[in-house]
């Protein structure tokens, strides 16, 4: 799956297109592409909204952005409410006509001073314009991705001069976190009965392996997981200096997809979990399963 031209390499990215313009279609019917919806959903609610936060913290007025893997447009919106001019891509069509239905929108009814412009892109085979942008910013994508050093020259040459790299992105589940999200979804409620659960714990075995697989999702798109997080940081630093670097969902991310309690408790249970899960990732006895990372463009030369 290397190379663009290849059968395999085609058929399986117009998987992962269709794939997400079936999930984009699919959340329109719950609700609009916008941030005021995502931000009351279980994942921000308990622990992505910080770093929604400090993203958007580093998005100035009259600044131009880079957005890679914009999905259906909702951060692109954020960026450009802020003032940002933004050029947002993505694989999926469906998404980005939605993205622009809903901008178009809202830039009527807001008037706010950014723009942005969308973009179908096939973001293993990127072609960006040299020294525009200020940041680049990559929410959930770049485990999607191959080719990643490649990708990173690119943004290097496309950033301006201190132009800034804000990352999103997931790592690999790891053994520890694997066990404890295990044990916390045999004890909490989940989709599966308890019966179900304890027959899976003793008649089947990489118990471990296949917890893992869960969290990492690995199966759930053609293009899913295909790179690492570690991987993508090790490129990365080849070009940028890397000011900020965080890891958090050691383990509630996974519970919060499939606990089933009421609003109310499942809020409660939730939010304690995730100061546990902040305070075994602070004195390093679990890593997290998603990295926040800023990093600035480095002062050196590129061939």
């Amino acid at each position: 799956m290397k190379n663009k031209i290849d059968k395999d390499y085609q058929e399986n990215i117009k998987k992962e297109s269709n794939l997400w313009n079936k999930a984009a279609e699919d959340e329109l019917k719950k609700s609009p592409p916008d941030y005021s919806y995502y931000k009351k959903t279980w994942p921000y609610l308990i622990y992505r909204n910080p770093f929604v936060i400090k993203m958007l913290n580093k998005i100035s007025e009259g600044g131009k952005a880079l957005e890679l893997g914009c999905y259906n447009g909702w951060f692109s919106l954020e960026m450009a409410r802020k003032g940002a001019r933004v050029e947002a891509h993505d694989i999926s069509p469906k998404s980005i006509r939605i993205a622009k239905t809903y901008y178009e929108k809202c830039k009527e009814k807001e008037k706010f001073t950014g723009s942005i412009s969308y973009h179908i892109t096939d973001l293993n085979y990127p072609n960006f314009p040299k020294n525009i942008y200020d940041v680049v910013v990559i929410r959930n994508v770049l485990h999607h991705l191959i080719n990643l050093d490649d990708l990173f020259l690119q943004l290097f040459r496309s950033l301006k001069s201190n132009g800034l790299i804000l990352i999103d992105d997931a790592l690999p589940c790891g053994q520890k976190e694997a066990l404890l999200s295990g044990i916390l979804l045999t004890l909490f409620p989940t989709d599966i009965p308890y019966s179900k659960k304890l027959q899976r714990i003793f008649k089947k075995r990489n118990i471990l392996k296949r917890t893992q697989g869960l969290v990492d999702a690995k199966g759930a798109s053609p293009f899913e997981s295909i790179s690492s997080g570690d991987k993508s940081v090790k490129y990365l630093k080849k070009y940028f200096n890397v000011t900020h670097f965080s890891t958090f969902s050691a383990f509630v991310g996974t519970i919060a997809a499939h606990i089933s309690f009421n609003k109310f408790l499942k809020k409660l249970t939730l939010k304690m979990l995730n100061i546990i899960d902040r305070f075994l990732i602070k004195i390093g006895l679990l890593k997290g399963t998603c990295f926040f990372l800023i990093a600035i463009k480095q002062k050196i030369k590129v061939k």
